[in-house]
């Protein structure tokens, strides 16, 4: 009986010391992660989401809405574009262009000194691009891109092309990207319309419920993990940052994002045929 006792008694320390040490260590992994997120956090009283009443999206009629067009279109709303800071405050091309126009709320304390300015010159975006003067400027509507002669405010360029290229890895320091990523975007954005819409036109899509489900067709089809997976981490991006949004339907965001998920751990066991099942079902949801 005795050691019956003593032998409970020691597993009870055991256990005992076991949870004290994984308290030990959630405490250790919760205060490196804050300290993460303290250094990422922007200047206090900072706003880049116009997450309410956003400006329509205005797209020219006739414009269609292919591969490249729905893949500039996300591209333009996703962070990772601008590169790892941008990333870690959750900025993207929609940030200060909301729906191709201006997010005249955008705000970040230091950088502007007005809703809808901001100082693109700073070493905040990038060091090597400190001009030393404070000098915030209106953001730009980009509408009616594909009727502009040049583009930019600090820097002059004669095409889309090298501008979206400029501000991409010289103003916020981000990854080279790819001629496909360059002309999806180049598509979008020559599709902005600079035309109000008129009483009888209906309101073109925003992001709140536009799908980009389809863009996984083609690395399913030629079992493309690579491309597959950055797809998917784009897309389940757009879906949190969805849900961010007013009155946004999380329950089914949830389970779409369960679902891509699934289709790709799918696919990373080669089982093409199940997860071409699972994108079938998802495409019909959308």
């Amino acid at each position: 009986m005795a050691a019956r006792h003593k032998k409970a008694l020691h597993l009870r320390l055991l256990v005992f010391g076991f949870s004290i040490a994984l308290f030990s260590l959630a405490l250790n992994i919760f205060a490196s992660l804050a300290l993460a997120e303290a250094e990422n956090w922007l200047p206090p009283g900072s706003s880049t989401e116009m997450l309410d009443s956003p400006p329509p999206e205005l797209i020219k009629p006739g414009t269609e809405k292919d591969r490249e067009w729905l893949y500039g279109r996300l591209l333009f709303r996703s962070p990772s574009l601008l590169g790892e800071k941008a990333v870690r405050i959750g900025l993207s091309c929609n940030s200060c262009h909301t729906n191709g126009h201006v997010n005249t709320s955008f705000y970040i304390n230091g950088l502007s000194d007005r809703p809808g300015r901001i100082d693109v010159t700073n070493r905040f975006w990038q060091a090597g691009f400190e001009d030393g003067i404070a000098n915030p400027l209106d953001i730009p509507s980009l509408r009616g891109s594909a009727d502009n002669k040049f583009f930019g405010t600090v820097n002059v360029f004669p095409d889309l092309h090298a501008f979206t290229s400029h501000v991409i890895m010289i103003e916020f320091a981000g990854p080279e990207p790819n001629e496909e990523a360059i002309k999806a975007l180049i598509s979008y954005m020559n599709s902005l319309d600079i035309n109000e819409l008129e009483e009888s036109e209906p309101v073109v899509e925003t992001s709140s419920d536009m799908s980009y489900i389809s863009l996984l067709h083609r690395p399913l089809e030629n079992r493309d993990m690579p491309e597959l997976d950055r797809l998917i981490d784009l897309i389940r991006s757009d879906y949190g940052r969805r849900a961010k949004l007013p009155a946004a339907q999380t329950d089914a965001l949830h389970l779409t994002v369960s679902s891509l998920r699934e289709l790709q751990d799918k696919a990373a066991k080669d089982d093409f045929e199940a997860a071409f099942v699972i994108y079938r079902k998802l495409s019909s949801d959308q």
